[in-house]
């Protein structure tokens, strides 16, 4: 006979509709023995979280600290708070140790967890570099510490949580950083001004994100630089976790292969139908569907008078979305028609015409412009700015759809993030502890002691609970439960458009 399932009858509802994850066990299995593991009387364990390589993404050049307050109030506040201290001592007692009997074969107690519970809350110290700023490589982000002496073991056992939440954000800011820096730079020499810096890296990725987990905070992360998304619950999620007074982040209307499609073979009136639909819209329409090619050629200069008649905020944008992007975009000259040779950048300036700046770079006509999405990563984009500037464009000619190309397809070790403990104190005694293999090319040394970090390029170690911490940059954002030096996502944005 088939049983009916029920969640309800199986998990507390807090808990089945946060995640499936046990919230004892949010970490690797080898952490559940380290308790037993450290020296006897052990008390205090105080760690670092630091960003040490930049060797497989040279041009990440900094670290912009970014997903702490989101980490904490999700986790360590919430996450906690619904699925572990409000339910039953005896239930997450036994939920940890029938896990661990039926997947290691050990007989536990579970009396840490017990304990864990009658306190109430996580009795951890976390200070952390403020979120916007970015660091120097090896410059540690954010120290961890507990802060009672029976549960010197939780420093470091939430050392996986800590770096499955936090590496993706701080990659994909530091990626943002550096992209918006880069179209800065080609816009100083290209272009009179700024304007359309926030918008002219636009984020695809959400479809090619692992989880939309990692969509959220690797989403946001790219709002910390730029207004332009497609991500929409990146923005949700700055809202929730940090609140902001300004535009977090915005779109336009676009139309992908589907509509154009749906539409039938003949895309010039797909194009007229799409700009009615949308008359006073910045307007994305996807030109491949069927002949790109013939739509820049023989439809655009048939459809040139209905678009310079729109509002100029009523931009259309064209989007190319496959075939060699210097070569759709710059042109080909071994190609075998004139369209091709030149590219859409230079057609578009044929048909619409435009303006030379002050800097003796074309323009094109404001009613018309080009977004182009497919594969983008940093070499990419250098390459398509660097061709449209040898033909005699502003780089404000383009915008760039980022996608997982961008923001997907990194690691932990693209900046080499890792936890590390430096510092022990057992019967009372504070020691420094340190990592330093042999067999290892400096890369994985880590810090002794205590640290402090005195500017966004130097930090000092060696340093014990005694020293002196006036002017550490590094604050308290979690202490025994509770959030602390709470940060708006304007004010992370401000710096990190400051660095």
């Amino acid at each position: 006979m088939q049983q009916n399932f029920s969640l309800e009858q199986n998990f507390p509802p807090a808990y089945h509709q946060t995640s499936s994850a046990i919230p004892t066990l949010l970490c690797d299995f080898y952490k559940v023995s380290h308790k037993d593991q450290y020296p006897e009387h052990s008390e205090i364990i105080y760690s670092t979280f630091t960003p040490r390589s930049n060797q497989l993404a040279p041009h990440l050049d900094r670290v912009v600290c970014f997903g702490f307050q989101a980490f904490i109030i999700k986790y360590l506040i919430n996450y906690f708070n619904h699925n572990f201290f409000s339910r039953s001592q005896s239930q997450v007692v036994q939920e940890y140790c029938d896990f661990i009997h039926r997947t290691l074969g050990i007989q536990t107690q579970g009396e840490h967890i017990a304990l864990l519970h009658s306190l109430g809350y996580l009795p951890l110290r976390i200070k952390a570099i403020p979120e916007g700023l970015s660091v120097a490589l090896k410059v540690p982000v954010m120290t961890i510490e507990n802060t009672h002496k029976d549960f010197f073991w939780l420093t470091n056992y939430i050392e996986t949580l800590i770096n499955v939440s936090l590496w993706q954000p701080m990659t994909s800011a530091s990626i943002a950083r550096v992209y918006r820096k880069t179209l800065c730079q080609y816009a100083e020499q290209t272009c009179d001004n700024q304007d359309h810096i926030p918008f002219q890296a636009h984020d695809f990725s959400m479809r090619g994100m692992s989880s939309l987990e990692s969509a959220e905070s690797s989403g946001a992360a790219h709002l910390t630089a730029f207004l332009g998304t497609d991500t929409i619950p990146a923005i949700s999620f700055v809202e929730h976790y940090y609140g902001a007074n300004q535009l977090i982040g915005t779109s336009i209307p676009a139309s992908e292969h589907s509509v154009m499609s749906s539409h039938g073979i003949d895309e010039l009136p797909t194009f007229r139908y799409l700009m009615q639909k949308f008359p006073n819209n910045m307007l994305s329409i996807v030109a491949d569907t069927t002949d790109f090619w013939h739509n820049i050629s023989v439809n655009l200069p048939l459809l040139k008078d209905e678009i310079i008649a729109r509002p100029e905020h009523a931009r259309v944008v064209i989007r190319p979305d496959s075939g060699e992007a210097m070569a759709i975009l710059c042109g080909d000259e071994n190609a075998s028609t004139e369209a091709e040779r030149k590219g859409l950048v230079e057609c578009l300036w044929d048909i619409f015409g435009g303006h030379v700046n002050n800097k003796g770079y074309k323009v094109l006509d404001p009613h018309i412009g080009v977004i182009y999405g497919d594969g983008v990563n940093f070499e990419k984009m250098l390459n398509i700015l660097n061709g449209l500037k040898a033909k005699g464009f502003a780089s404000s000619n383009i915008v760039f759809g980022v996608g997982s190309r961008t923001y997907q397809s990194n690691t932990r070790d693209t900046l080499g993030f890792a936890v590390k403990a430096t510092s022990i104190t057992i019967n009372g005694v504070e020691k420094a502890i340190f990592k330093a293999p042999k067999t290892d090319n400096g890369l994985k040394k880590s810090q002794r002691g205590r640290v402090k970090v005195i500017d966004l390029d130097h930090y000092v170690d060696g340093l014990t609970a005694q020293s002196d911490f006036e002017n550490d940059m590094l604050q308290v954002i979690f202490e025994n439960g509770k959030l602390c030096n709470i940060t708006n996502f304007d004010q992370i944005r401000e710096r990190v458009l400051a660095s």
